[in-house]
């Protein structure tokens, strides 16, 4: 290696703490590093992986480096060339688990999550014998046959037949020096045995791992937190290495996500310090729905930018939420309040796969001459209507007199206008008597939401989506209940508008939804069912042009404008993100909002309680200084009603590490925000504050009341000094500063003054609670106007 770069990668050493540079200096054969979040692991990793190029003289070509993602290889790869060049970056093997394998294909659901425990057909037959499993397993085994045929692999058979081979032959792997393995908690039971096979093969084996139980979020996935006690049982002279310096969040943030994971009783105890500033309380905010939670959101945003003068912009601001189907509230709020956003992980809302097919089914059925919302809908579910079936149909149409329309033309084909098999006719006569259905209830002029739920359950969607998307389908799923929502909530879709507008207690007041703007419409055919096996052609239903109301249209022409919505040019300052936690790990932002903190939705009902909360806790520390946790007391499921109790993870927690108001703002939290984020503290600005000083109302209370020996307010702050003798034990991790002590900025005396009576602001009842933000928001447009 060339003095050069052995001298540049000195210099990056010597920019490590002394446990990022013990794990990279370290002759361990077998290593572990546990890095906590916000410790530098992937900058670890890639010192690693040069060190043993650059001062152990191992060629790149016999390093393996497995990452949990292509996106996380990428990273590396980047770091690496400016550490030890282009060339040799190249030459290192650098992917995922399946990239590694030499990926081939993709296939998800039981079968999967059987190959990922290394279950084969056979296997998997013995084992489930009764009931639908059974019935799985005959299609595990034909499946296998049908990739054996076709002479492909998925990528769990990729894995498999790896781990096969190196049963087999024990020289495969002859010239692998070193494995490292990113992400090591999200590892399954194969991964964990192909590792082991890999390093059986290898003379002078060295196996670095860099993982934290703490982030393990994948359980879902057949992900193995245990595969960590695995190792240091299974693997000679394992050396374990932490990672506790935080870079990332303020003491208060690191604080308030302690106490969440600290209610896992299985965890291993691990320490976590910073020394950042000790930052503000973290807000938890009670609102009183969905809607109120996604304004209050909007709100927060343009606030939050305004007052921290350029520190924090769009792009440093992330909207977190457990399930996807949240999101639709916020990014309606967004558009109303011209935020620029992006959905990260996902498909805006209108977008989904699931959300377009219930709508397409409501367009079709509307305007039975919609040729592309037929064609999206008469497979799903499969009806066995085939290209060439389909061909027909369509040719049919367009060859019939203007006027027709596509149900007029299925009515034709059931009557014997042209040849079709029995079974395609008897699918077709279904789809008719559905959408016939349908109509007739448009016409008694039933609800947008009652319409949906009729034709969800008559086509036995959630059926189709657990059949089809077995992996997915609770999101999907959950996603069509949010439509329903919408249609429900929605007050210009509904006939009983009037008695729905005045339950003041779950939704907006009437001025906060401004009617459509509809054009005529002209419903001119509604199907007629007959009871005969001959149906008879549409019977007519002519209808006045409506101007004023069509729940119908006025509910199609809303999701049209929210789904053909253009992408909004790329603002000054960047986007929102909007993603869900799982989607978030790995990233960070200055400030995070996590919505939706409700029992029910996190923890979520169908899934591992403990491992809900270790998924909270990887949302909350994506933050560096700003976090708000929201609760809404009441959400909509499937068009139903529901009261919510907070987040359980978020009961008990030390009051002084959080408030149930949003945070204030002034000259010394902008100082303490630039120091956080590394960047130039803005000029003062008194017109720039939420609340008066601390000394102008104890001035003021005095004038009024007479002095007095304890002071009339206080306020919790945490120190600015993030030096590390002043570091304090925090339940496990450690803070910069005591936060039991008031925070006085750099400008007062030094001499030391009495300590403040430390009060904090108790839950309050849901009225008082929406009379303070709707005053809250009365004031901060009195100051903006100032």
């Amino acid at each position: 290696m060339t003095t050069l770069e052995k001298e540049k990668l000195a210099r990056f050493i010597n920019t490590l703490n002394s446990g990022q540079k013990q794990s990279v200096l370290s002759d361990a054969t077998t290593l572990q590093i546990l890095a906590g979040p916000g410790s530098g692991k992937t900058r670890v990793l890639t010192c690693r992986v040069a060190y043993l190029v650059v001062e152990k003289g191992i060629a790149p070509k016999d390093i393996i480096v497995v990452t949990f993602t292509n996106k996380a290889a990428n990273e590396m790869k980047m770091r690496l060339v400016q550490l030890i060049g282009e060339a040799k970056t190249g030459a290192l093997l650098i992917g995922d688990f399946t990239k590694v394998t030499m990926k081939a294909g993709a296939i998800y659901g039981t079968i999967s999550n059987a190959k990922s425990k290394r279950i084969d057909h056979i296997q998997f037959a013995k084992e489930n014998k009764k009931g639908y499993m059974k019935d799985i397993a005959i299609i595990y085994k034909e499946y296998e046959r049908q990739l054996a045929n076709l002479n492909l692999v998925d990528f769990d058979n990729l894995l498999m037949k790896c781990c096969n081979l190196l049963e087999k032959k024990t020289d495969v792997l002859q010239n692998v020096k070193c494995i490292l393995v990113d992400e090591y908690q999200d590892t399954n039971v194969i991964q964990y045995d192909l590792l082991k096979l890999m390093m059986a093969q290898i003379n002078n084996k060295t196996v670095t791992i860099v993982g934290d139980p703490d982030q393990s979020i994948f359980g879902w996935r057949s992900a193995e937190p245990k595969n960590f006690s695995k190792m240091a049982e299974e693997f000679e002279q394992t050396q374990s290495i932490s990672l506790e310096q935080n870079y990332r969040s303020t003491a208060s943030i690191l604080g308030a996500a302690l106490h969440v994971i600290k209610q896992d009783p299985d965890r291993v105890d691990k320490s976590l310090f910073t020394n950042n500033p000790g930052g503000i309380p973290i807000s938890l905010i009670t609102v009183r729905d969905q809607t109120k939670q996604a304004d209050f959101v909007a709100s927060e945003i343009r606030k939050v930018i305004t007052y921290s003068k350029g520190l924090i912009q769009y792009k440093d601001i992330a909207v977190l939420m457990r399930m996807n189907f949240i999101s639709n509230d916020l990014e309606t709020s967004f558009r109303n309040h011209k935020i620029p956003y992006v959905v990260v992980g996902g498909d805006r809302f209108f977008s989904r796969m699931e959300v377009k097919d219930i709508i397409s089914y409501l367009e079709f059925i509307y305007n039975p001459s919609n040729v592309l919302a037929f064609q999206r809908i008469i497979n799903v579910p499969k009806r066995g209507i085939g290209a060439t079936t389909l061909k027909k149909i369509t040719d049919l149409y367009e060859s019939q007199q203007e006027g027709s329309d596509l149900l007029t033309t299925l009515i034709s084909i059931i009557n014997g206008k042209i040849s079709m098999g029995a079974l395609v006719v008897n699918k077709l006569k279904q789809f008719v008597n559905i959408c016939s259905h349908v109509r007739g209830m448009m016409k008694d002029k039933e609800d947008v939401a009652t319409i949906l739920t009729y034709i969800i359950e008559e086509i036995e969607y959630e059926e189709y989506l657990k059949t089809n998307y077995h992996q997915d389908y609770i999101a999907r799923w959950q996603n069509v209940g949010e439509l329903i929502n919408i249609a429900t909530e929605r007050p210009e879709l509904r006939e009983d508008s009037e008695e729905f507008l005045n339950n003041d207690d779950l939704l907006l007041n009437e001025e906060d939804h401004e009617p459509a703007d509809v054009d005529t419409v002209d419903m001119t055919l509604i199907l007629k069912e007959e009871e005969e096996e001959h149906i008879e052609p549409l019977e007519v239903l002519e209808v006045e042009g409506v101007v004023s109301s069509d729940p119908i249209a006025d509910f199609l022409e809303f999701c049209a404008l929210c789904s053909n919505q253009k992408e909004q040019e790329e603002a000054e300052g960047g986007k929102v993100t909007i993603a869900t936690i799982h989607a978030s790990k790995g990233l960070e932002w200055p400030c995070v909002f996590i919505v939706t903190c409700v029992d029910g939705v996190i923890p979520h009902s169908r899934a591992d309680l403990y491992e809900e909360g270790r998924l909270l806790y990887v949302g909350m520390t994506r933050s560096k200084f700003i976090l708000y946790c929201i609760s809404p007391t009441v959400r909509q499921q499937f068009g139903d009603y529901i009261t919510n109790q907070k987040s359980r993870f978020l009961d008990g927690m030390n009051q002084s590490l959080y408030t149930n108001r949003a945070p204030d703002w002034d000259n010394d939290i902008r100082n303490m925000l630039a120091l956080t984020l590394n960047k130039p503290a803005p000029s003062p600005d008194d017109t720039l504050v939420t609340k008066k000083s601390k000394n102008e109302k104890m001035k003021r209370g005095e004038e009024k009341y007479g002095s007095c020996s304890q002071p009339v307010y206080t306020d919790i702050r945490f120190g600015l000094d993030g030096n590390k003798a002043d570091l304090l034990s925090l339940g496990g991790f450690s803070s910069a500063a005591n936060i039991n002590e008031p925070y006085y900025s750099s400008s007062q005396s030094s001499t030391k003054r009495n300590k403040s009576i430390i009060s904090m602001s108790q839950p309050l009842p849901k009225k008082e609670i929406l009379d303070d933000e709707d005053d809250r928001k009365k004031r901060v447009k009195k100051e903006e106007r100032n």
